[in-house]
């Protein structure tokens, strides 16, 4: 790391730009007055004295009163535990009006909404959130190795051993064999004809009625992009299109 990508990393800690600099600047001095503080950190010595203040009110600096002020920075351990304890405090309380106004503004109910998922590990969160979801049954498909994460074969787990009858479906038997040996979630061997010859990712399917989709890209990152929905005639058109084309995992089990 640079001195300018140390200075980013401490603006994400809650710091101004002149905060920054004129802490890191500190750091290599021990001590100093604005006119050497605004040498080395290249701040208008104006400046400085704001950005000092601000840090002093932060408890990361300390002022000597004198002709001229003298700043040093408090020991970084102290200053490491000021920047996290009032980086968390912070987030607390944002998180904490966000769970106040959740939900709270009136607006048109969009029935029909299919929302988009664009990074990997947003897609793993929201397959857990909605496998979390399930009361009935799931049916999770999937061809890939990678698709088969922990955190998510860790959820599936839990819903089986809960009562929830749960599927995992794949065109190949050795992603299934991945499964433990004592594993609760019943295991459906999809047939080699059914087989689609495109990218797809993963399919979720919970409940009968929420539907989660995923395709990857062509590019040479190969990134996963999914869908997911619920409740709807999409919804409903999707996954008895899906069933239909798996030849019914669940028929198929001897669950039904």
């Amino acid at each position: 790391m640079n001195q300018d990508q140390a200075v980013e990393g401490l603006k994400g800690l809650g710091l101004t730009t002149y905060e920054a600099r004129v802490f890191v600047a500190l750091q290599k001095l021990g001590h100093g007055a604005a006119s050497e503080i605004s040498d080395v950190a290249d701040v208008p010595r104006s400046q400085v004295y704001g950005a000092a203040d601000g840090l002093e009110e932060r408890g990361l600096v300390e002022t000597q009163q004198s002709t001229p002020t003298v700043y040093r920075p408090v020991p970084l351990e102290q200053a490491r535990k000021h920047l996290l304890d009032q980086l968390a405090e912070t987030g607390a309380d944002a998180f904490e009006y966000l769970e106040t106004v959740q939900n709270t503004h009136e607006h048109e109910e969009r029935s029909e909404s299919i929302w988009l998922v664009n990074s990997a590990d947003a897609i793993k969160s929201r397959t857990g959130e909605l496998i979390d979801d399930a009361d009935d049954r799931i049916l999770y498909a999937a061809d890939r190795q990678d698709l088969c994460d922990e955190k998510t074969l860790a959820a599936l787990e839990a819903a089986a051993t809960e009562g929830v009858s749960v599927m995992f479906a794949s065109v190949n038997q050795s992603v299934l064999d991945s499964l433990p040996d004592d594993s609760a979630i019943k295991q459906y061997k999809i047939p080699d004809d059914r087989d689609m010859d495109v990218s797809t990712g993963r399919l979720l399917i919970v409940d009968g009625e929420t539907l989660l989709l995923s395709t990857f890209s062509d590019t040479e990152e190969n990134t996963e992009v999914a869908f997911w929905t619920s409740e709807n005639i999409f919804a409903a058109v999707i996954i008895e299109l899906a069933e239909e084309w798996l030849q019914n995992p669940f028929e198929s089990a001897g669950r039904l």
